[in-house]
């Protein structure tokens, strides 16, 4: 699975959070949300929220992040500093870190939202969007909080935007079917499950299927829905398709029968940022195995699925041809790249040349996240070497990150992921070691 699909959708919003860390315009502030005023933008925050967390990643505002709960389990903020759970976070913890803005579930306890308030923290909460206007709307929420009235809002909104037509541009590349697919999404074995009124109950409706977990269904009857509805797909949570697939409940279902239950962490049906775009893209790789995403960026298809979509549009003369042509020139480059591979093996790091394209500085450091005309003179060089075989798009996404990883590797450096000095003084020389 694509796992990190989110990588891919990160780059619109890092166009703009160049303008967010700059947005400290007096017309921009003072920001007013329900009862709260924020009168400057936060240069440290702490964020107890998973699904705000998602919406802060996206929009770039990764570096301002000092704590998080322990729920905030995205890979882009993993080295930040926990504080405990979102709904009983560690005051101590909290105070040690000085926040200037706190973002929190509209669930917290109220017993916990009143310690923190005591303390003199500034803590907003936010309710789930229940739509994918909903979505736009808490987007550009954060994004006001986080740089200011106008840029800020704007930010969010774009970014929210981003998403919304990436998951369009995602459903365009299933293909078309008369045949009605039917799904669902549990939560457990006993048929708790994802309704079809919200932002992540209406991911099915990308995936060109229906969601028969319908909303206002009393919970006693629920099972017995699902049940009347037969799925063909069931997606579960971490843990419950075995319970499923031993269930005496669910021994008839088509689902069942056919082995068509397949598990997807809740977190990514709970949080409302890029993870709609990770569940989303998982799901179609599971339900549309032809169809294959690149992972730089789920909206444009890899030569596989090109070639699947090309076969149903074409003649079956002119699929043959081109199959046959693309077969007999695949084993001709094999059969090449082979010859190469065994002549050059030896010596690898003889034969590497230093690379003087990128003027190194001490303080250069690149980062995921990061867009810079800089970062494609990495890729290209990562590719000389043999670590990167894709576009070279100046987007530090997750095949830039594991590539560099692969290099440090290689090279007996910290397996960060980061382009430092160290890392990219040796990539560019001629002591850079090259893969295999």
């Amino acid at each position: 699975m694509f796992k990190k699909i989110v990588a891919l959708a990160l780059a619109a919003g890092m166009v703009l959070s160049a303008t967010a860390c700059n947005s400290s315009r007096s017309e921009e502030y003072p920001v007013k949300l329900a009862n709260i005023t924020i009168s400057k933008a936060p240069d440290r925050v702490i964020v107890l929220s998973d699904s705000i967390a998602d919406i802060l990643v996206s929009c770039g505002f990764i570096k301002k992040i000092e704590g998080r709960s322990d729920e905030c389990t995205q890979e882009e903020i993993s080295g930040v500093k926990t504080v405990g759970s979102k709904l009983k976070p560690d005051l101590e913890k909290i105070s040690a870190l000085s926040p200037d803005v706190i973002f929190a579930d509209s669930d917290m306890p109220k017993e916990q939202l009143t310690k923190l308030n005591e303390s003199g923290f500034t803590v907003i909460t936010f309710v789930p969007a229940t739509s994918m206007s909903g979505i736009s709307d808490l987007f550009g929420n954060v994004g006001a909080v986080m740089a200011g009235e106008t840029t800020g809002r704007e930010i969010g909104e774009e970014r929210a935007e981003t998403l919304s037509v990436t998951m369009d541009d995602l459903q365009r590349l299933i293909p078309e079917s008369k045949v009605l697919v039917t799904a669902c999404y549990l939560y457990d074995e006993k048929g708790t499950s994802l309704k079809d009124d919200t932002p992540s109950g209406k991911l099915f409706e990308y995936l060109n299927a229906v969601n028969v977990c319908k909303a206002g269904v009393a919970d006693d009857e629920a099972f017995n829905a699902l049940k009347l509805a037969n799925p063909q797909y069931i997606f579960c949570d971490i843990g419950v398709k075995d319970k499923i697939m031993k269930s005496e409940l669910f021994k008839d279902f088509s689902a069942v029968k056919n082995k068509q239950v397949y598990e997807l962490s809740s977190e990514l049906f709970s949080r409302q940022g890029n993870s709609l775009v990770e569940a989303l893209t998982d799901m179609i790789e599971i339900m549309y195995p032809s169809v294959s995403i690149n992972p730089e960026d789920p909206t444009k298809r890899t030569e596989s699925s090109k070639a699947e979509t090309s076969k149903a549009e074409t003649s079956k003369a002119e699929t043959s041809k081109a199959e046959t042509s693309k077969a007999e020139t695949s084993k001709a480059e094999t059969s090449k790249a082979e010859t190469s591979k065994a002549e050059t093996s030896k010596a690898t790091t003889s034969k590497v040349k230093a690379d003087t394209s990128l003027k190194i500085t001490k303080d250069m450091f690149f980062e995921f996240g990061d867009i810079k005309d800089d970062i494609k003179k990495v890729q290209n060089r990562l590719e000389v070497l043999g670590y990167f075989n894709e576009e070279k798009s100046g987007y530090y996404g997750e095949v830039t990150q594991k590539a560099v990883k692969a290099f440090q590797k290689a090279n007996k450096l910290t397996q960060s992921g980061n382009c430092d000095y160290k890392t990219l003084t040796l990539m560019f020389s001629a002591k850079a070691k090259a893969a295999g």
